[in-house]
């Protein structure tokens, strides 16, 4: 083997730097460098949403007032057994206030979501005009909050003026878990 003058040594030693500078940014500085980013970006993100968060909980009691609102307006059920006699009797009253004869209360399968419950009643009912749409109209009001879903009328007597109608109604209510 040949030696090396000072000027070869000189050239190997500059390119054994250059590929080993070259190996060291690539298999470890650029890498690292990468993951930097992702870490910024990740803390960027965090970040965010920890402003997102101290915000929610600061809008906490705005929250958890608004809820209560909604549960002394529709109120919260265990089960479609503990709620249909409260549905009858608001149904009844509404009909005695209003000089509504209710012929026949039938209960409906009740529609349950995941945190909700329709429970609804089928109603025969007869009386004037007027009567009917005044108990409609109590039906929905507070503190009954009924939706009427199906209704249908038609003259039932032509002497008095009385109107036979069949009814779907529907009250949402909370479920408790």
């Amino acid at each position: 083997m040949k030696q090396l003058n000072a000027r070869e040594k000189l050239i190997l030693f500059l390119t054994l730097g250059l590929v080993v500078f070259f190996i060291i940014f690539e298999f470890i500085v650029k890498p690292m460098h990468e993951g930097s980013v992702d870490i910024n970006d990740q803390l960027r993100v965090d970040r965010s949403s920890l402003i997102n968060a101290r915000h929610m909980l600061g809008q906490k009691v705005i929250v958890d007032s608004r809820y209560q609102d909604l549960v002394d307006l529709v109120g919260v059920v265990d089960s479609e057994e503990s709620q249909m006699p409260m549905i009858v009797s608001k149904i009844e009253t509404a009909a005695r206030e209003t000089n509504i004869h209710i012929a026949n209360i039938q209960p409906q399968k009740p529609i349950t979501g995941k945190d909700t419950m329709f429970l609804g009643v089928e109603l025969e009912i007869d009386g004037q005009w007027l009567d009917i749409v005044r108990f409609l109209f109590m039906l929905q009001q507070k503190p009954n909050i009924f939706f009427i879903n199906e209704l249908n009328l038609e003259k039932y007597s032509d002497m008095t003026n009385s109107l036979r109608g069949r009814i779907i109604v529907t009250r949402l209510s909370l479920i408790n878990h």
